[in-house]
């Protein structure tokens, strides 16, 4: 997979393209993400159609140095910088798919560059943090007892330390947000979003409650929402023609 690198508010954003139609998006990926994360999309979704943006934010992937950084406001720094990206690269219209943190991150760029975002996708992703979903964070945050499947790509990709490192400065932040924050990840943009959005989730997903969102569907006007009744966390892993075949019935059509 051939990625590159640009300049984007002081720091070398990593991404890469696949595809050349008219329809732009950009894909966010989650927490320890990287782009390799959405071989579902890039390599199932028609490519006439699409020009697909897959890119690593500040302290992920390949947009390394700097380490990740997860002082208050990270989201934030997060979206504007997708934002940043997508003008760098002179791309004025685009659509949004985010899973996980990056739903998280998508929900927030979206409801700040509402005049160029066509349509907006996330799944397995949360507006805001409870101290159960605290509670069973706490659980992965050794990352010597994840799954071979999960652990192993990344300590690849990243080392042992960075993985440790970082993943525990995740839960760390999230407790900073429930604690200092009242849980509140991204819920004051809901509101902010005009993109027709679609909102998908595993019933089954344990990282990330159903009830997130059922909250998101009842607080973003103009979405619509549908939940894989046997879905875990990686949905458009576990049924990537399910996936591929609603997102782009969802990105087609005109709404």
């Amino acid at each position: 997979m051939n990625s590159t690198k640009i300049k984007v508010n002081n720091v070398d954003i990593n991404y890469f393209k696949v595809g050349n139609g008219p329809q732009k998006l950009l894909i966010f990926p989650g927490a320890l993400g990287q782009v390799n994360d959405f071989t579902p999309l890039t390599e199932n979704l028609d490519q006439e159609k699409y020009t697909i943006y897959v890119w690593d934010p500040p302290g992920y992937g390949s947009s390394r140095p700097p380490n990740r950084d997860f002082s208050p406001g990270f989201l934030n720094r997060d979206a504007d910088c997708a934002i940043a990206l997508m003008e760098a690269l002179g791309i004025d219209r685009y659509s949004m798919l985010g899973w996980c943190n990056g739903g998280c991150t998508a929900l927030i760029a979206a409801s700040r560059a509402a005049d160029r975002v066509d349509k907006l996708v996330v799944w397995s992703c949360n507006a805001y943090v409870t101290g159960k979903d605290l509670e069973f964070y706490e659980t992965t945050r050794d990352v010597h007892s994840w799954p071979d499947q999960w652990r192993l790509p990344q300590f690849e990709m990243y080392g042992e330390r960075y993985v440790s490192d970082t993943w525990s400065g995740w839960i760390d932040a999230s407790r900073t947000i429930l604690n200092e924050g009242g849980g509140d990840v991204c819920m004051g943009a809901l509101a902010h979003i005009d993109a027709p959005t679609l909102i998908l989730h595993g019933a089954l997903d344990v990282l990330v409650a159903v009830e997130h969102a059922v909250y998101l569907h009842e607080n973003i006007k103009n979405s619509t929402l549908e939940i894989f009744p046997d879905g875990k966390h990686i949905i458009h892993f576990m049924f990537p023609e399910k996936f591929n075949s609603v997102v782009d019935k969802f990105l087609t059509c005109i709404q």
